[in-house]
């Protein structure tokens, strides 16, 4: 079983797999490179609940609408 990473919140600037990052941006690390994010005063926890993923169109329910009457 692969483990869940941990989500964490930047509270400086960087830099994670080729990618930069600003402050508050929320990136998910394996644990070891949280545990050093940490450490380094680089990113504290992401305490808030995931986003919902936005809703498709095959998401939503049929619009249902009344023809006139010729």
């Amino acid at each position: 079983m692969t483990p869940q990473p941990t989500r964490l919140v930047l509270t400086r600037p960087h830099t994670h797999a080729g990618k930069s990052y600003g402050i508050g941006a929320r990136i998910e690390v394996d644990d070891d490179t949280a545990e050093w994010l940490l450490a380094h005063d680089i990113a504290t926890r992401d305490t808030t609940t995931p986003a919902k993923p936005a809703r498709t169109e095959t998401d939503l329910p049929p619009i249902q609408r009344k023809e006139p009457k010729p």
